[in-house]
């Protein structure tokens, strides 16, 4: 109705540009009507590769499990050379707490680490048993 309105007496409402009012008009349209459909639940544009997303934080979880595993070593071997040193049992304590904590983030990218795993493996034997 707007869009006949404007076509119809545009040229006489002194200067305006009809055309240029109608296509802001239907961009303004378009674009509540992209708002509309992400807002009841349709995904529209681009869509994520979810595998491809899901291989990346599995990369991400593996170089943060072994960035810890290189930190829990490493502890290990401070605690050694704290007690072969003779420090007091307060210096051990504080590496033997930091070693604790570095050992509970390791249990807790096993336990993240565990369901993308199988994922991943799921998805591959499926790839491997197929006949090409």
């Amino acid at each position: 109705m707007i869009d006949e309105l404007i076509r119809r007496y545009g040229r006489y409402m002194g200067g305006i540009d009809y055309e240029k009012v109608l296509n802001d008009i239907i961009s303004e349209e378009d674009r509540l009507r992209e708002i509309e459909k992400r807002l009841i639940g349709i995904e529209t544009g681009q869509q994520m590769n979810y595998e491809k997303l899901r291989e990346l934080e599995r990369r991400q979880l593996i170089l943060k499990y072994v960035e810890l595993k290189n930190q829990e070593r490493s502890m290990l071997e401070l605690i050694k050379e704290l007690k072969l040193r003779g420090y007091t049992k307060t210096e051990v304590t504080k590496a033997i707490r930091k070693l604790r904590r570095i050992r509970r983030q390791i249990r807790i990218i096993k336990q993240e680490l565990k369901p993308i795993n199988e994922e991943f493996t799921n998805a591959t034997k499926g790839l491997k048993n197929r006949r090409i």
